[in-house]
């Protein structure tokens, strides 16, 4: 459980510890069916019955397994309902063999072997809220895979993989990919009604299927993590964050041989092994040319770098492996103290090409800037925001400019620069960090 589980109101735990379970529940209960609507309408049932009963009395010892088992039940009726019965073509023996198959571990938690994610594992037992929460049957990956289906709308298969199967909430798949909440909300509902009609072997992907859907699968991955970026706690194994981390390494132990499934993992790795220096000892703001390199999660970043030299085993270096490459460049600038500037440049100009992005061109030119001067960067910002309209909305484009403008000695500019990205921050420290000293 986590710490603002802990210090929640017995009646609110529920809630707090779906948004860390909701994947693996949705997962397991879906996958039997292909139903994601009516798996989330079961945990929705599960959390009602969860305020009403710990607040007569302390939650379970093991509140997810509780959650898991309800909403589990809440399923099995509507199986059994004659609406059911009467409105599907589900037979009696289909509806066993669904029920068999929701009881059955079908996937690993942290730590386990990766060879029974699609099934070899063994039962779950006759009560699931027996077993510690990170010990529940993990079927996040075969339902990522079943998401990414190739009958599911290529738009659609990014915002069902984050709602369903990791959690996040429709706002902020939103936000996340510059899209209207009603757009989000029209396809999701598209999405699912098409995953129900895709039938019970929905749920039921294999290895081939995974490795061909792997680029979706990447992505979402990626997605989830980037969402909680910026409110990720200082202790990177936590939440969100902690999901992301064993599921990028899930799917590189699955497809050894896939070089962006390694790249993926070390990008993720890297960058969640900076969290503990991101802020001061008073919550405030650490850029990382300031971060105390001491304070990185060795662990993670050890783990990272042996991803990396995977890739280059694998002979295949794509998005991901580049970004790694990127990330880990400039954490031994800062612990060198002398940042290869000429190679990090070379990297983004080959990002560039394969995989270009607004954050991509705009990290280009802060280290063009320092390969070839202030003017040079700018020169780069300025030809981008003529191309590309939502560099406007930006933010790390402004403080960028900001910066660049300063350096030149244009402080008019930069102030003006400096306002237009304050106003665009979100993040209370950052904010500070912004509108302090230059």
């Amino acid at each position: 459980m986590t710490e603002s589980a802990e210090q929640a109101d017995p009646a609110d735990r529920a809630m707090i510890l779906s948004q860390d379970g909701w994947g693996r529940i949705i997962a397991l209960i879906a996958a039997a069916d292909g139903d994601i609507s009516g798996a989330e309408d079961a945990l929705s049932t599960a959390l009602e019955r969860a305020v009403t009963a710990w607040r007569a009395k302390d939650p379970p010892s093991n509140p997810e397994g509780w959650l898991y088992r309800v909403a589990l039940n809440a399923r099995r009726d509507v199986w059994k309902s004659a609406a059911a019965r009467t409105s599907t073509a589900l037979d009696e023996e289909t509806i066993d063999c669904i029920e068999s198959r929701s009881g059955t571990d079908y996937g690993s938690s942290p730590g386990s072997s990766p060879g029974s994610v699609f099934g070899t594992g063994p039962g779950f037992g006759s009560d699931p809220a027996h077993h510690d929460p990170d010990a529940l049957p993990d079927r996040r990956i075969e339902l990522l895979a079943a998401c990414a289906h190739p009958d599911i709308d290529p738009p659609a298969r990014p915002l069902l993989m984050l709602s369903a199967v990791m959690g996040m909430t429709a706002k902020q798949v939103a936000a996340a990919m510059a899209l209207p909440a009603a757009t989000v909300s029209a396809r999701l509902t598209r999405a699912k009604k098409r995953v129900a009609g895709l039938g019970v072997a929905f749920g039921s992907p294999d290895r081939l299927d995974l490795e061909s859907r792997l680029p979706d699968v990447h992505e979402t991955i990626y997605g989830a993590f980037a969402i909680e970026w910026a409110h990720a706690a200082r202790q990177p194994r936590e939440g969100m964050i902690g999901e992301a981390l064993y599921l990028s390494r899930l799917v590189a132990e699955l497809c050894p041989g896939d070089g962006e499934s390694h790249g993926l993992t070390a990008l993720i790795h890297l960058s969640a092994a900076r969290f503990p220096a991101r802020r001061g000892r008073d919550g405030e703001f650490v850029p990382l040319a300031d971060q105390d390199p001491d304070l990185w999660d060795r662990a993670l970043s050890e783990n990272g770098e042996s991803h990396l030299a995977w890739v280059h085993r694998c002979g295949q270096v794509g998005r991901f492996g580049l970004e790694a490459a990127i990330q880990l460049l400039h954490m031994a600038g800062i612990r060198t103290g002398s940042t290869d500037w000429p190679m990090l440049l070379r990297l983004h100009d080959d990002l560039e090409q394969i995989a270009p992005s607004i954050g991509g061109s705009v990290s280009r030119a802060a280290v063009l800037a320092e390969v070839e001067g202030p003017d040079a960067g700018l020169t780069v910002l300025e030809e981008l925001s003529r191309s590309e309209a939502r560099l406007a909305a930006f933010q790390p484009a402004w403080v960028l400019r900001a910066h660049l403008l300063s350096r030149l000695g244009r402080s008019d500019e930069a102030d003006a620069a400096r306002r237009r990205a304050l106003d665009l921050t979100t993040d209370p420290a950052e904010r500070a960090h912004l509108a302090g000293p230059t």
